[in-house]
């Protein structure tokens, strides 16, 4: 049976021990900007997985360091429709999850949204590795069960944590032996898994959920009039016959519905800033593409998202690191296990 190939193979241990650093921050760039835990601790760390078609598994080590998570890399990841879940089985990782504090220890499931910031740390024994079993999977498969509700920052314990662990271990462990046919039909027995676990994590709460649907209506309206400057919260209350109260209730996790409208504007903004095919458009233009009312506008608001200009973005250019596409994600993390199969070949 052909199988499931290829396999994400990360392993500093493979890398001349001066890029270790440089290797390992490569490697987990598309998720975070990664430094070290203090001068004298080195990063180092593995990653060893499979893809399913629409999501990425598989077992991940790493020594004690720290993680951010901005809005710049939140954009240029282009990862922000999914979320990194994690089974832990050794280490511990706690930090600010856009707000929330979490600590998520072992035999504990951590919930990740790669659509907003953070800012954590993981710490281990020093001759020792944390350890978890990653998940990166889209948003709807996790929110949903929990009707839309941000799990971002939510740790789960218990029996069921346990229980989601071991099942994504198993699945982990039998892709690499499968065909790709074969293994897209996980997808379905991590829907289920998924389904079970949040059900654990966010019971549900009719009463204060609104439709299961809006938010993806509403931010499908969102999208497809994110370059007109009329589009609001009362035009979309209005084409979508709903009450604000009802708009405002399915976004509030989001900051508002407000804030979701600016930040899809500056994130297409920002990639088309970065874009060659639009080198020969100004910034003025590229503002108004979006929706914005007049340069000044544009620039305030990017410099308060991004900490940044969009001259400059458009000057530094945008480092390439991953896709909306799990299949860009893949290709990223198999070309540096390519990149260790190389170099330990040659050595």
């Amino acid at each position: 049976m052909p199988m499931n190939d290829p396999r994400i193979d990360v392993s500093t241990e493979f890398v001349d021990a001066a890029d270790r650093d440089d290797y390992w921050r490569a490697a987990t760039r598309p998720f975070y900007v990664t430094e070290r835990s203090s001068r004298d601790a080195p990063l180092h760390g593995t990653m060893f997985g499979s893809a399913t078609g629409t999501s990425l598994i598989g077992e991940t080590t790493f020594s004690s360091q720290n993680y951010v998570r901005n809005r710049r890399l939140i954009t240029e990841s282009e990862l922000d429709d999914h979320y990194l879940v994690q089974g832990w089985t050794a280490g511990a990782m706690s930090g600010d999850a856009d707000g929330v504090d979490f600590l998520v220890q072992p035999h504990e499931v951590s919930f990740i949204d790669l659509g907003k910031p953070l800012r954590a740390s993981v710490r281990t024994h020093p001759r020792r590795t944390a350890r978890a079993i990653s998940l990166v999977v889209p948003r709807s498969l996790v929110e949903a069960p929990s009707h839309g509700r941000s799990l971002h920052g939510t740790v789960l314990t218990g029996v069921p944590a346990v229980v989601f662990s071991q099942c994504l271990q198993s699945i982990s462990e039998a892709l690499p032996h499968l065909d790709f046919a074969a293994a897209a039909q996980y997808e379905d027995v991590v829907e289920s898994l998924l389904k079970a676990t949040v059900g654990q994590v966010a019971p549900e709460r009719s009463f204060r959920a609104p439709p299961e649907d809006l938010r993806a209506r509403a931010l499908t309206y969102i999208l497809d009039h994110l370059g007109e400057s009329w589009l609001s919260p009362t035009t979309i209350c209005v084409a979508l016959a709903v009450s604000r109260a009802q708009l405002y209730r399915a976004f509030n996790d989001d900051g508002g519905i407000a804030q979701v409208i600016r930040r899809k504007r500056l994130e297409h903004a920002y990639r088309e800033l970065t874009t060659s095919d639009s080198e020969n458009m100004s910034v003025e233009e590229i503002s108004r593409r979006w929706g914005f009312t007049s340069k000044p506008q544009f620039v305030r608001a990017f410099d308060a998202f991004y900490g940044t200009t969009p001259s400059r973005v458009r000057l530094e250019g945008r480092r390439t690191i991953g896709n909306p596409s799990i299949n860009r994600l893949h290709h990223h993390l198999t070309t540096l296990s390519a990149e260790t199969s190389l170099s330990t070949e040659t050595a």
